[in-house]
């Protein structure tokens, strides 16, 4: 499992931007490796998912990427006959946003209910990558932003090159270094990164970031902010006095630790082998420890993924999890 994860570069998204995509086997599961409050996930949660479900072709892989707010417009991934699509679903519509064929990569994808940004490479261990934005209200081409993965949310796109945090308004096409750092998220109206081991931002941070020493894991819907620091999920909103500890696993040393967040709304989802979902609400924790599936938040959605399925149930339809 290590040697998967050595395949990725993590860096940090308004959920995830992994700048080399993981594939996990499909029937892949493992055992829990919490060290913190957890819940079976709720019969309404399978329900919902499999409402919503799509099942999957034997020769094709389908993966839920992306979701609006309310989940009913949503990106989708689908590679079959060695071609690659990126697709828009929007009540029966469906939009093409870009095709890459053969051994060519296409990750990385984020959308914030109207812009699109996404990666490209020539294959699995080419490190030349093109990053794109496209608006889903116009149907034209995707344009090149940059090549080092991007974030986006209200409109702005946000990305680190050269050690320089770039910040990039997508409809007036202009674009501004913020400061020098990695891993940008969007918080409130501002833009936070990292540097050496800090939150860094323009102007001043809120003081209940200024102590936090985030590891490389970083996410952000724009209202909550989530890091990894050690073996643990932590998180801060406005309104809160201090940062909450969301979730725990077993030493790292033992495991790979918490790697890919994303956070959307209550709920927040990440990795350790396998795939975890959290909500803020109860501080509680589900594991799918189900056959080789895979549960993440994208917008306003509970995306699944896994052997011949894939699915996006509305997060407003989900159940709390419960207390410990």
């Amino acid at each position: 499992m290590r040697a998967l994860i050595a395949l990725a570069a993590i860096t940090a998204i308004a959920g995830c931007v992994a700048a080399v995509p993981i594939d996990r086997p499909s029937d892949y599961t493992a055992p829990s490796t919490l060290d913190s409050c957890g819940a079976d996930l709720p019969q309404d949660w399978k329900d919902a998912l499999s409402r919503t479900g799509t099942e999957v072709g034997p020769h094709e892989k389908v993966t839920v990427v992306g979701a609006n707010e309310n989940a009913d417009v949503t990106l989708v991934k689908t590679t079959r006959n060695r071609t690659t699509e990126l697709v828009l679903r929007d009540h029966g519509k469906r939009q093409q946003v870009m095709a890459v064929k053969d051994d060519a990569q296409l990750f990385g994808v984020e959308f914030d209910g109207r812009w699109v940004t996404f990666s490209t490479s020539r294959g699995p261990s080419d490190r030349t990558r093109a990053t794109y934005a496209w608006d889903s209200r116009n149907d034209g081409a995707p344009v090149q932003i940059g090549s080092e993965g991007a974030v986006v949310l209200g409109g702005r796109a946000a990305w680190t090159a050269g050690g320089d945090v770039h910040v990039y308004d997508l409809a007036r096409k202009k674009g501004r270094v913020a400061g020098q750092g990695e891993n940008p998220v969007f918080l409130g109206g501002g833009v936070l990164w990292l540097r050496d081991g800090r939150f860094r931002g323009e102007g001043a941070l809120p003081a209940q970031l200024e102590k936090a020493r985030p590891g490389g894991n970083v996410a952000s819907d724009g209202r909550t902010v989530v890091w990894t620091q050690g073996d643990a999920l932590l998180g801060w909103r406005e309104g809160w006095a201090d940062p909450r500890e969301l979730a725990e696993v077993k030493g790292a040393s033992r495991t790979e630790g918490i790697v890919f967040p994303r956070v959307s709304g209550d709920f927040v989802s990440w990795q350790s082998e396998s795939s975890y979902v959290t909500d803020i609400r109860s501080g509680a924790t589900a594991h799918t420890s189900g056959g080789g599936y895979w549960l993440e938040v994208h917008g306003g959605a509970l995306t699944q993924q896994g052997w011949r399925v894939a699915a996006a149930a509305p997060l407003s339809a989900l159940s709390p999890l419960p207390q410990c």
